[in-house]
């Protein structure tokens, strides 16, 4: 029979039969090998409870000791032990663990206010074995559907707000060409924990270069946009699904950078990026329509004249801009190479080039604002923090919106884009990082709106 109770900590005990520990001969004794089982794991758990309290949702299991005031915990053990030290770290000094072990968690129970988790929920059991039939569902994986069933990694990625794959595998569904039984297996095959293999290559820095994908983060989203042409983006997604259900891509075969960048550059010459395969305008991969299917030639309209499409920009900038290009010498200097470098044979000088611009750009935003340049610990601030604080302070002030820097955040200040501000410093360093031109491309078009706000439009 069971009962749901409340105890303080200072009348519960830890189990010294605990299935994880064997058996222990003192409640010192427990507590130490629960802390080495995982002393990082402990100290976090520790640093949870004391910010987060308990999860409300969950009780210890218990029954009364022989000392019948008492309880011995028989599930909940680590939250029990990470309570104890929480509230006593002297308890610490009874068991044998060394000094080095001891002090982080000692530091982890500094500010913890007991009255913030007690008293605790407990359910308490007439004895060990009616306790462990409730023990075993818990522990003991998904029992055919009676325990708990763990959440796959796109259901995991979901629930945090991170559509970076679920969107994609969409958006493949919707372009790829697949007849509905075939995608219904592929869809199958790519939402299994093969989806990890897909988010792999899809954060890799090498596949997010060749797709032309960057990620927009905002407080409840995390976004996936396409810079290249869909219909093109499709069949390069399509042969990687495939690539991923037939075994030819697995963490073993692609688990380090170089493999990955091997990969994307071993595909057929049509699914390689190119000038032509550049969109024109980024766009979110859930926004992008299916592309409608060719109608057969029976049924096809007359041909109608047509404006031939404007050539691809070759150079890293174009030879007219937007903003005012007279406002400072180096800028003019910088803007005429920009201007006449062809961006797919020196791909390294444009990528310094460009951070050279938007650099030069930043600091000019920054003295005429009147911004401080160091932190609050009076240390110079990198080039990243500088930008971020100019975007700060246009997004309160003007002239430029939130939606006019929303590239500029993504492509520049985020980590993971191809050309971000760190990208573009890890090509000087970096003996094997190289940028593409689809990136530089895109750095280039999301700085504009900043040297629109430094210098002046025209």
């Amino acid at each position: 029979m069971t009962k749901h109770i409340t105890l303080p900590i200072r009348r519960l005990q830890l189990d010294l039969d605990n299935p994880r520990l064997g058996s222990a001969s003192s409640q010192s004794e427990a507590l130490a090998s629960i802390v080495r089982l995982n002393r990082t794991h402990f100290a976090n758990l520790m640093e949870s409870i004391r910010e987060h309290g308990l999860d409300p949702g969950d009780s210890l299991y218990v029954i009364r000791s022989s000392e019948r005031r008492d309880y011995i915990v028989l599930e909940g053990n680590r939250r029990l032990a990470a309570l104890m030290v929480l509230n006593n770290p002297d308890l610490l000094a009874g068991t044998d663990l060394p000094k080095t072990m001891m002090k982080p968690l000692v530091r982890a129970a500094t500010g913890f206010d007991r009255s913030d988790v007690e008293p605790i929920r407990c359910v308490r059991f007439d004895d060990r074995d009616e306790a462990n039939d409730w023990i075993r569902r818990r522990h003991t994986g998904a029992a055919d559907g009676e325990g708990r069933i763990t959440w796959r990694p796109l259901e995991i990625q979901k629930f945090s707000g991170d559509y970076t794959t679920i969107d994609v595998i969409d958006f493949i569904g919707r372009n790829a060409d697949y007849s509905p039984d075939e995608w219904e297996k592929t869809r199958a095959g790519l939402s299994s924990g093969k989806s990890t293999n897909l988010s792999r290559l899809l954060e890799s820095a090498a596949g997010q270069s060749h797709l032309g994908i960057t990620v927009d983060s905002d407080s409840s989203r995390k976004t996936p946009i396409l810079g290249t042409e869909p219909t093109w983006a499709a069949r390069v997604l399509r042969q990687i699904a495939e690539d991923i259900l037939k075994g030819k891509v697995d963490s073993r075969r692609l688990n380090r950078a170089s493999e990955i960048e091997k990969y994307f550059a071993d595909l057929p010459p049509e699914l390689q990026p190119e000038a032509s395969t550049i969109a024109a305008t980024p766009k979110a991969f859930k926004d992008i329509k299916p592309t409608p299917r060719k109608a057969s030639p029976s049924t096809s309209p007359l041909p109608t004249k047509t404006k031939p499409a404007p050539r691809p920009r070759k150079t890293l900038a174009p030879k007219k801009h937007t903003f005012d290009t007279t406002a400072s010498t180096k800028l003019g200097m910088l803007l005429r190479e920009a201007s006449a470098l062809d961006v797919t044979k020196f791909p390294l000088s444009c990528a310094f080039l460009l951070r050279a611009i938007v650099e030069l750009a930043v600091n000019d935003y920054m003295q005429k604002k009147s911004l401080s340049r160091r932190s609050k610990g009076k240390q110079e601030l990198d080039l990243t923090q500088k930008a971020e604080a100019v975007v700060q302070h246009l997004r309160a002030n003007g002239p430029a919106s939130p939606t006019d820097l929303r590239a500029f955040r993504r492509c520049m200040l985020q980590k993971n884009s191809a050309c971000s501000i760190q990208a573009l410093n890890g090509f000087v360093h970096s003996p094997y990082d190289l940028p593409t031109a689809d990136a530089l491309h895109a750095g280039w078009e999301s700085a504009v709106p900043v040297l629109i706000a430094t210098y002046g439009e025209v």
